[in-house]
């Protein structure tokens, strides 16, 4: 516990190292993931924020004072929680253990819209990843999620709705590719989760847009990855980017006038962003040309972004 401690003390120093500024800054903060290290894109530039090689899956409580993320230890994966300046940590599960079985792995925290739940994944108690909720202030009340309707083997990214109602989420299948289903938070017992994407290749990674009226996902047509937008009842579904690689993990700017996402066009994982408006029929979605937010920094794509105040 005291190597993970001091490693963590290590990894919450505020660096000065700042790469590839950008003319055009978009609003708010981007978190991402490079090499274990985590960095924050803002104002124009990018810049890392905390080193020590184990960080991963950042997210930003909602009032940006704060963020939580996952700790990679050898055999093991757990979340903590931080102030936006790294000055204190808060441990949330311990999932370490000098035996190797007994240690779990706790992925992908997710904040309710008033910040007081995180969603994660984890497999404390079962032989895969699936769905907890947890109390964010201590990790406390943690508890499995059930998923009536839905049949998944595994389930990986979560995006909470803005109205908390719902989860959004990367569910794998068996034999099916992965797709994004819908998961209810009521305790009625009468609504049921559903898959909401039917594409080919599979779909993950899903955002949902500040409003609540649109998903952002990551689909395979069979060649590409690329970025979509959907209705939360499954119409409407549209391509947003023609990259003709792979883009992932998309997360709408707190206006909802831009995505960012990772995308590997450029030969390696690297952040870029689109402008987005709804037409006059507000139906459909115009997207600007792909611009490119870092240079050579070899964003980690799994880790994904969180975009915040």
């Amino acid at each position: 516990m005291r190597v993970v401690l001091a490693a963590l003390s290590l990894a919450m120093l505020l660096l000065g190292g700042t790469a590839s500024a950008q003319p055009n800054a978009l609003p708010g903060r981007l978190l991402f993931v490079k090499d274990g290290d985590l960095w924050v894109y803002q104002n124009g530039g990018a810049n890392q924020l905390g080193a020590g090689g184990t960080w991963s899956q950042p997210a930003w409580a909602p009032d940006g004072a704060s963020l939580a993320y996952v700790y990679r230890g050898t055999n093991f994966a757990d979340i903590f929680v931080t102030d936006e300046r790294g000055e204190a940590q808060r441990r949330l599960t311990d999932s370490q253990s000098t035996i190797l079985e007994n240690n779990d792995w706790n992925l992908r925290p997710s904040w309710s819209p008033d910040g007081k739940l995180i969603a994660f994944v984890s497999d404390r108690a079962s032989a895969f990843p699936v769905l907890w909720l947890m109390n964010a202030v201590d990790g406390s009340a943690g508890r499995a999620l059930a998923t009536p309707g839905i049949q998944q083997e595994a389930v990986d990214a979560i995006a909470w709705s803005p109205d908390g109602t719902q989860l959004a989420v990367t569910l794998y299948n068996d034999p099916g590719p992965s797709q994004v289903g819908l998961i209810p938070l009521t305790t009625n017992g009468r609504e049921l989760g559903r898959v909401l994407t039917n594409s080919p290749g599979g779909a993950l990674d899903p955002a949902w847009s500040p409003d609540g009226t649109w998903l952002a996902y990551a689909g395979h047509d069979g060649v590409s990855l690329e970025l979509h937008a959907v209705k939360p009842d499954g119409s409407g579904d549209q391509r947003l980017t023609q990259d003709g690689f792979f883009a992932r993990s998309p997360v709408w700017s707190p206006d909802g006038r831009h995505i960012a996402y990772v995308s590997s066009r450029s030969g390696y994982f690297e952040v870029w962003a689109i402008d987005v408006q709804l037409d006059a029929s507000g139906t459909s979605w115009i997207a600007s040309k792909p611009r490119q937010l870092t240079q050579d920094l070899h964003v980690d794509a799994s880790s994904g972004l969180s975009w915040g105040p």
